[in-house]
């Protein structure tokens, strides 16, 4: 198991943290060379992999071939009860 004092944790976080990603294993955190009992474990998913945005514009759009149908079936499912109104506004 590796080891990091609390000093190198302090100064070079990032680094220590970017060491427990890359190798999978658990750091250890000492105070002056003696374990605290703090352990820094890597969660096993690894750095989330970020998308492109041109990758998301490829995607196909849900319903863009019926976009009228499916906003009429969106107002059609709303009542004059579901649509929030100001309490206040008739009150002057």
């Amino acid at each position: 198991m590796l080891t990091v004092g609390t000093r190198e944790l302090k100064q070079n976080p990032a680094e220590v943290i970017a060491r427990v990603l890359a190798t999978g294993q658990d750091v250890e955190i000492t105070a002056y060379g003696k374990p605290t009992g703090v352990r820094l474990v890597a969660d096993g998913h690894g750095p989330r992999t970020w998308v492109s945005g041109a990758a998301l514009n490829a995607m196909p759009r849900i319903g863009s071939d019926d976009d009228e149908s499916l906003k009429a079936d969106i107002a059609g499912a709303f009542t004059d009860d579901d649509y929030v109104t100001d309490p206040w506004a008739d009150r002057q």
